[in-house]
């Protein structure tokens, strides 16, 4: 990673992955934020009147929240899950690879039970109806789609080693 020139001369240290705790802090962080921004939507949604301003406020500000954590550990040095191939190595591949695998896994059974759901559903009128407000939301899900490999590579990379030997 190139030095950085600073004013008078000084050179800035390269930029130091973040530690495992603090990236997977940022993972739990960005799931729960998401997940709040879900009930504050859907609480919007439903309420009378709809979206009251403070349930508007709250949504954008866990959706923007959100978004924050996603870019921080996207953006963090070590990043591996969407960089291309020629600026990784072997072992930062097969994590990258392994992490996109095990996320098409993960979405895979998430989206059989969201099948079997609506199938069961389609059977019966009241249940039926009973699913048009949450399937409002099904398009949110590609969020999820979209950072499950970056919060599995986050989450599983051990620590960076130590340069400073």
């Amino acid at each position: 990673m190139p030095d950085f020139a600073l004013a008078h001369g000084r050179r800035a240290r390269p930029a130091r992955p973040m530690s495992r705790s603090a990236r997977r802090r940022l993972v739990v962080a960005m799931y729960l934020g998401f997940v709040a921004f879900l009930a504050a939507t859907y609480a919007g949604y439903t309420s009378d009147p709809r979206w009251p301003w403070w349930l508007a406020v709250l949504a954008v500000a866990t959706f923007v929240a959100t978004g924050f954590a996603f870019v921080r550990l996207a953006l963090a040095p070590g990043y591996t899950a969407d960089t291309l191939d020629r600026f990784l190595d072997e072992r930062q591949r097969q994590v990258r690879d392994r992490a996109y695998r095990a996320a098409y896994y993960l979405m895979t059974g998430l989206f059989l039970v969201l099948s079997l759901v609506v199938m069961y559903a389609a059977g019966d009128d009241q249940a039926w109806s009973a699913l048009r407000g949450p399937a409002l939301f099904l398009p949110w899900t590609a969020f999820v789609v979209g950072s499950l490999p970056t919060a599995l590579v986050a989450w599983a990379e051990p620590e960076a080693p130590d340069d400073d030997t």
